[in-house]
């Protein structure tokens, strides 16, 4: 069938039954959709958003267990954390950006610590799987609406870091 609207993320596929079958998991402005081999919804698909999307939907498998978590930022300035059955994610305590997010959550794992990494117009939110700030960025910049965020590990060996651009590259 057609959908509603145009997708607005990349098609991740996602092994929701745990099975070895593949299913793809995307979102559209208003939605999320979990789409079997078969054209399919899954159970409890589409997902209604609390609010319009902002960017697309992002989806992490933190330990490869396939207990996936699925991020989408909103126009309500909050990023909401789903899980594969299409529920909130008890516990996420993010409040709200500042701004609009309007690029993909982004996930990096240094050493056994997990970092959700992303960023509206001036500020970058590092955060733990909980929703709680890891570090606190003071340096507010103009960003990049192109450029995401990369992990970096220096030659000086001074440790890993998190890069993104400016709105002057």
């Amino acid at each position: 069938g057609q959908l509603p609207e145009r997708i607005n993320s990349e098609v991740f596929q996602v092994d929701y039954y745990r099975n070895g079958k593949l299913q793809l998991l995307f979102s559209t402005r208003s939605s999320l959709y979990l789409i079997d081999r078969n054209g399919n919804f899954v159970e409890k698909y589409p997902v209604k958003l609390r609010s319009p999307s902002t960017c697309g939907v992002a989806v992490f498998d933190y330990d490869r267990n396939r207990d996936y978590r699925i991020f989408i930022a909103c126009e309500d300035r909050h990023v909401y954390v789903y899980t594969k059955e299409g529920n909130l994610l008890p516990g996420w305590g993010f409040d709200k950006s500042e701004s609009e997010v309007t690029q993909p959550v982004e996930h990096f794992r240094i050493g056994d610590r997990d970092f959700i990494v992303f960023g509206d117009r001036f500020k970058t939110y590092l955060l733990d799987r909980k929703g709680n700030t890891r570090i606190d960025v003071e340096t507010y910049f103009p960003r990049s609406a192109n450029n995401g965020y990369m992990l970096y590990s220096p030659r000086d060996g001074s440790g890993p870091g998190i890069a993104t651009t400016d709105t002057t590259g």
